[in-house]
């Protein structure tokens, strides 16, 4: 694997383009209409009405036919008065467009609803994007892939495929040759701690391997702090630790592993390297360093004892700041680094990442709607509310050209700050674990589930991974046989 040349370039982009978000608050669901937020019939757009004017907007869509998009908003650590803002901007310019926003950190739930319904008509025209492939195997979604081609509004001329981070305008990879889910954010995974706790320990912030990692565990320990704490209840250990396959394959020469990743070619659970994942984790947990309170817990749990102190580290991803700004006390200061498992100090070290905040279009709306639905999913992307969302949400921006405008970095939050000096003193790769074959047999959701229900248990110290692995090998094994033959990949 080449670790100094098309990697280095998008961990150069990302070094200045920082944060994201993904865990949901709980908040009741609630309807706004945005109409309320339209302008005042002096703005430009609405005086565009006047007599003479031309009929369509400059995007080709017409000014006089009045338009209601129903959007399905996930109420997530982001918060939404980024998207408010978007809402705003999008209606001073279009005032024949309203929108009808329902958001909830539950959406998920209703969206599904929505859809097994069958009324076409009740459900949302645009909505967070979770769920997906099963919508396409029903012909239920509409590509997005036509987004890539247009021009943002603050970059005439310019294609947003070309602006755009690499990886991220094939979301979740290409799909029966389109895509479906349209990238709003993204995230970084990894361990997240109180540097002011950390200074003043003398603790390393930056272990450069994996029997750094370990010393600096030991050195916490012996404080009569847990080192690490996660959300054992929903697997956020993978935030930090589900990318390190790809450092142990790379360490041990294996060109073969990301061909054979990426077709689902061989043993998956029960490879080599994911097997030595599990046992390096089975250890750390035998020896204390990952807490037996993991095992209950869900994420904010978790990650109060790190408020609190008591216990170093959190997996998860960099949403967690905003996620836990009312709880944190006014001097803690989120810290960021990613566990190391190589024990090579010249790298590279891989990192969880990949969308935190994503759409997609129903297919079954009138073709006005989904024009307008895409044209607003292009004003997503442009920078002045990428930067609402960076700086109001935390996120990590999906923009190249982001800090073009040398004053955006001014507003970075400290875990910002610390991701990008994370970035820039360590060799990295920024790994999104596509794949090229989709499963969708139930047997591939019940492996998966096989992996959350019993991680915990195996991350503290109590059960043996490799019969966990081999239950949930089996399933896997089952699905990628009936999904390779039905998508003739065999």
């Amino acid at each position: 694997m080449n670790k100094k040349n098309a990697w280095i370039s998008l961990v150069l982009i990302l070094i200045l383009s920082l944060f994201a978000a993904g865990c949901s608050k709980a908040n009741s669901t609630e309807t706004q209409n945005a109409s309320n937020t339209s302008p005042s019939s002096t703005t430009p757009a609405a005086s565009g009405q006047a007599s003479g004017e031309a009929a369509n907007y400059e995007n080709g869509l017409p000014k006089d036919e009045e338009v209601t998009l129903k959007v399905g908003l996930l109420e997530s650590g982001y918060g939404r008065e980024w998207f408010d803002y978007a809402v705003k901007h999008f209606t001073e310019k279009y005032p024949n467009v309203k929108f009808d926003i329902t958001a909830s950190p539950k959406i998920g739930d209703l969206i599904s609803t929505k859809a097994s319904a069958g009324n076409d008509d009740d459900m949302f025209d645009l909505f967070y994007g979770a769920t997906w492939t099963e919508y396409v195997n029903a012909n239920k979604l509409e590509p997005v892939t036509d987004i890539f081609e247009m021009s943002p509004d603050d970059a005439p001329g310019r294609k947003l495929n070309d602006l755009i981070i690499p990886g991220f305008n094939d979301p979740e990879k290409y799909y029966k040759d389109n895509a479906w889910v349209f990238p709003i954010a993204n995230y970084i995974g990894g361990m997240f701690f109180d540097q002011k706790l950390f200074d003043e320990n003398g603790w390393n912030k930056n272990p450069k391997t994996y029997d750094e990692f370990i010393q600096l565990c030991e050195a916490i320990k012996s404080k009569g702090i847990d080192p690490i704490v996660y959300a054992g209840l929903y697997n956020y250990a993978q935030f930090a630790f589900d990318t390190k396959i790809f450092e142990i394959a790379d360490e041990n020469g294996n060109k073969q592993f990301r061909n054979d990743f990426e077709y689902f070619n061989g043993p998956q659970n029960t490879s080599p390297e994911n097997i030595e994942v599990y046992k390096r984790l089975y250890d750390m947990g035998k020896k204390g360093y990952i807490s037996k309170k993991s095992v209950g817990m869900n994420h904010t749990q978790s990650q109060m004892l790190v408020l609190q102190h008591k216990a170093a580290m959190v997996p998860s991803g960099d949403w967690i700041e905003n996620e836990m700004k009312e709880s944190a006390p006014d001097d803690f200061q989120w810290g960021y680094m990613a566990v190391p498992f190589t024990n090579n100090p010249n790298g590279p070290i891989y990192i969880n990442n990949g969308l935190s905040y994503s759409f997609e279009i129903w297919a079954a709306k009138p073709e006005l709607n989904k024009k307008w639905a895409k044209q607003f999913l292009l004003s997503l992307l442009s920078n002045e509310v990428q930067q609402q969302l960076v700086e109001k949400g935390g996120a990590l921006p999906l923009r190249k050209d982001y800090l073009d405008v040398p004053t955006r970095a001014d507003n970075m939050k400290p875990l910002q700050k610390s991701i990008a000096t994370y970035l820039k003193e360590n060799q990295v790769v920024l790994e999104l674990k596509n794949r090229k074959i989709e499963l969708t047999h139930p047997d591939y959701a019940a492996s998966l589930k096989v992996i959350v229900d019993n991680m915990a248990l195996v991350l503290t110290g109590q059960e043996q991974p490799e019969p966990i692995l081999q239950d949930a090998e089996k399933l896997l094994q089952n699905a990628i046989k009936n999904d390779k033959k039905a998508q003739n990949k065999e």
